[in-house]
């Protein structure tokens, strides 16, 4: 089909995006030329929802390895023998001095990730609700975390001591879902979003690009992502580690990943889209074009199992671009933070109004 980017934009714009047809189309142009209008639709309806403002987020690998599930990507898994540390959880102490530094670094919001089918043993929660309790009283951050296959019961109870944003990876399409992930099903992976958006909790899921998926598989995932009404959608490149059966698997070129980007962008216009694990090894040099793509999300720091980008580095990409870090959402920016980089005030109502559903002032 022919598509009519002044009706994509405008429609965008309305907060409607694309349709099945219009995505299939997308994921088949090839090529910079044919590409180069998709990339200036999606960064032009980044710039009207998103404004200049980027969201970032870090991490606490709290609990890691010997996880029971079979996930063919992650190198936690107990059925592979992989070099990923194990170790069991970690204190609150630990988990809120790590807050701590993240927000001093820049850090809007902090995950706790924990290796697992669910977190549900008892002193694993009380030390999580202490956690919660302490970041948010001592931090502006967003507080989230990603435990698994969680019941509702328990996230209420960790909502209830200050948990607000849920992250659970549907990871791919449900029709490829079966061949990376092993244990579980795509049913169950979809039911601990709907139980915290049940909540009323900020849901955050995505899942990870070149494993093997095709392009209309890409498209698929977007959609069941628009159609559970998720408020952000973490977007991971494949980095196949070690012992792990996606073991030397690299599919994805840098000009792929960035289709990718403004493909989500597309289907969610109004969604926060946040670029994660895999961003240098897939990207390459081409980690400056990323906003331009349709991205409003890094995350800064390291990842589970891998080392990220310098936070140096990360916030000079922001600086060039003119580009912001969004204000937290309970308090301000500490005065560590660049000033050429620091949102002002802070931005609670962006977690109370989800998604942002209209455009940026000024």
């Amino acid at each position: 089909m022919t598509l009519d980017w002044d009706s994509i934009l405008a429609r965008g714009q309305r907060g409607e995006g694309i349709s099945e047809e219009e995505a299939l189309a997308v994921a088949a142009l090839s090529g910079p030329e044919a590409l180069a209008p998709l990339f200036a639709t999606a960064d032009a309806l980044r710039r009207h929802f998103k404004g200049n403002a980027i969201n970032t987020c870090g991490i606490t690998n709290a609990k890691s390895g010997r996880c029971a599930e079979k996930c063919n990507f992650c190198s936690q898994s107990a059925f592979f023998k992989t070099e990923a540390p194990k170790y069991a959880q970690k204190s609150a102490d630990t988990i809120v001095a790590e807050a701590e530094a993240a927000f001093a670094g820049g850090v809007r919001e902090f995950s706790v990730v924990m290796a697992g089918r669910a977190i549900d043993k008892e002193a694993e929660l009380q030390t999580l609700e202490d956690a919660f309790r302490r970041i948010r009283a001592g931090t502006g951050l967003q507080t989230c975390a990603s435990l698994g296959l969680m019941s509702e019961a328990n996230l209420a109870r960790l909502k209830a001591a200050g948990l607000q944003s849920v992250h659970h990876n549907l990871e791919t399409a449900r029709s490829f879902h079966a061949q990376i992930v092993e244990t579980h099903t795509y049913d169950e992976e979809r039911a601990t979003i709907e139980a915290a958006r049940g909540l009323g909790m900020y849901t955050c899921s995505g899942g990870i690009f070149g494993m093997g998926e095709s392009w209309a598989q890409r498209v698929e995932l977007a959609l069941d992502l628009r159609a559970l009404g998720v408020d952000s959608v973490p977007i991971n490149f494949l980095n196949a580690r070690p012992g792990t059966p996606l073991e030397g698997r690299q599919e994805l070129t840098p000009l792929d990943c960035l289709q990718i980007i403004a493909l989500v962008r597309l289907i969610l216009p109004q969604q926060d889209i946040i670029v994660c694990g895999g961003r240098a090894q897939n990207l390459q040099d081409d980690q400056s074009r990323l906003f331009a793509a349709g991205a409003n999300g890094l995350m800064l720091g390291n990842y589970l199992t891998t080392p990220g980008s310098s936070l140096e580095g990360d916030l000079a990409l922001l600086e060039a671009q003119g580009l912001v870090i969004r204000p937290p959402p309970h308090q301000p920016h500490p005065s560590s933070v660049p000033a050429a980089v620091r949102g002002a005030g802070t931005d609670l109502a962006g977690l109370a109004d989800k998604p942002v559903a209209g455009p940026v002032a000024g």
